[in-house]
């Protein structure tokens, strides 16, 4: 007999996360163990509806009115805001699917505390598999909802060590309970299909590095414009940022300011970002912070060698701290520059670092996901 599994992911903007939600969902409808369903809580998944179709996804509308979504979504107010309509006016209709669906496994994601609020307040009887995403802190209220709802968590899926490390000397959920597993982000037949599509005319004949993310201070673009500009003038090179965020006006000053208009192109977003790692040197990472950073697999899937800073907590741990790629002090543009340096000395290492990332790309497959989730419902004690 077929399980539903009902993902929960409302988001406020274009974070890895939807990927993640949307990747996962799509890997275990392909079983024929599992009915799944999205959640689209006030709208934010309007735009996904035919994806959901080709995916044989169902998509659950939670929340009929849509005037959440116009509500502006950047800074702290609006999004605070934001994330209490939700909790307001999503309550009870979640209350009233999850009693009517009660078989339903819960796939929880993002704004976890109404969830969980509401199966244990109501003491409802669905399941919850909670994939901890993002820099977690760990306050008093936060870990005391976490603990409230502990009876109805299956698992906690976590993506790295660091994270693990740090959610067990927290000490909120059983040991037995906290599973590393990542998500199903690498389809390496739609990705060699995707980075053979052309880019940019006007970046075919160039040499250059690439940086992936939203511009916003999390991915610390502000810094490698201000770290790499010595660097791009003395090599011929160029950098070009992909993305979009509240930063762009900044990072157009800095880059104004420092006279790069030729040699820093902020690109935009893009929805095939593979072409333009395909073409490029490498991939260049400078966030403060990642969990897990899926473009450092991303590049790797593409035979990139990479670049990242040391910041917590999945990119260094994915280069195996150095061994099979290279690492700067995050913010330090002494400890960059020369890590950039030892990345173009050391040449030759390149294709045995790529050879090795490429190894691991199988853990983040849709077929070692399918197999770990099916194996983690099926022996477990509930069902």
């Amino acid at each position: 007999m077929k399980k539903n599994l009902l993902f929960w992911c409302p988001f406020l903007s274009n974070v890895g996360t939807i990927s993640a939600t949307l990747k996962s969902a799509e890997a275990l409808s392909h079983s024929n163990k599992f009915n799944c369903k999205i959640i689209n809580v006030f709208g934010e998944f309007d735009d996904y509806s035919q994806i959901f179709k080709r995916k044989k996804i169902k998509e659950i509308k939670l929340i009929k009115n849509r005037f959440i979504k116009k509500i502006p979504k950047e800074g702290f107010f609006w999004s605070r805001l934001n994330y209490l309509l939700i909790f307001i006016f999503a309550l009870f209709p979640l209350f009233f699917y999850l009693k009517k669906n009660n078989k339903d496994i819960l796939f929880v994601y993002l704004l976890s505390s109404l969830p969980f609020f509401v199966i244990s307040v109501f003491k409802l009887s669905n399941k919850i598999i909670f994939r901890i995403s993002g820099k977690v802190k760990y306050n008093f209220l936060r870990k005391k909802i976490w603990s409230i709802a502990n009876d109805s968590i299956l698992n906690v899926l976590i993506q790295t060590s660091f994270a693990k490390k740090q959610l067990i000397r927290e000490n909120i959920f059983n040991l037995d309970k906290i599973i590393y597993l990542v998500d199903p982000i690498i389809n390496l037949k739609k990705i060699n299909k995707l980075k053979k599509i052309k880019i940019q005319k006007k970046f075919l004949n160039k040499q250059f590095y690439v940086a992936v993310g939203r511009l916003t201070r999390q991915k610390n673009f502000l810094f490698l414009i201000s770290a790499i500009e010595i660097i791009l003038k003395k090599r011929n090179l160029n950098l070009l940022i992909l993305g979009e965020g509240e930063q762009r006006q900044e990072l157009e000053n800095l880059i104004k300011e420092k006279k790069l208009e030729n040699r820093v192109f902020l690109v935009g977003f893009k929805k095939n970002i593979f072409s333009y790692i395909h073409k490029s040197e490498g991939l260049i990472c400078s966030s403060l912070w990642e969990e897990p950073g899926f473009i450092i697999q991303e590049a790797a899937a593409c035979k990139k060698i990479i670049l990242t800073s040391n910041c917590q907590s999945g990119p260094a741990e994915f280069l195996e701290f150095g061994k099979n790629g290279f690492i700067f002090l995050s913010g330090n543009h002494k400890s960059f520059k020369n890590n950039f340096s030892k990345m173009i000395r050391k040449r030759k290492l390149h294709r045995k670092m790529i050879e090795n990332n490429m190894r691991k790309i199988n853990n983040y497959s849709e077929k070692n996901f399918q197999k770990k989730i099916y194996n983690l419902l099926n022996f477990t004690n509930n069902f």
